[in-house]
């Protein structure tokens, strides 16, 4: 990458770091991390899914009882609070991503669309 668009790039994320969306969920995250039962759930869910996107990525599909787990997790999931927060944050600052990525890609779209 070149000297000009690095520090864009850099401009952009220390943009990020200072917006809204990132220190709201940033605030949720450490809400979540001062409940440890729910933030328990939370790393079982992430650990949960990564082992499960890993076989599905080596062609093994997953047991009914891995299945009945991740579910099982993810209904305590949803009776969190803390972590619906974090996921509605987590909703926006995605947003946000996809909003700057169209309009950084948006030159490639319409070269190829003339």
């Amino acid at each position: 990458m070149n000297e000009k668009m690095t520090a864009t790039v850099n401009q952009l994320q220390t943009e990020l770091i200072a917006s809204d969306e990132f220190t709201e969920i940033q605030q949720a995250y450490d809400n979540l991390k001062g409940n440890l039962d729910d933030y328990k759930v939370f790393n079982d869910f992430q650990q949960a899914q990564q082992a499960l996107q890993q076989k599905q990525m080596q062609g093994v599909q997953p047991t009914q009882d891995e299945i009945s787990n991740i579910q099982a997790i993810a209904g305590k999931m949803r009776e969190s609070q803390l972590i619906s927060a974090l996921m509605t944050k987590e909703k926006v600052l995605s947003e946000l991503l996809s909003d700057i990525n169209e309009t950084v890609t948006k030159p490639i779209s319409d070269l190829y669309r003339s």
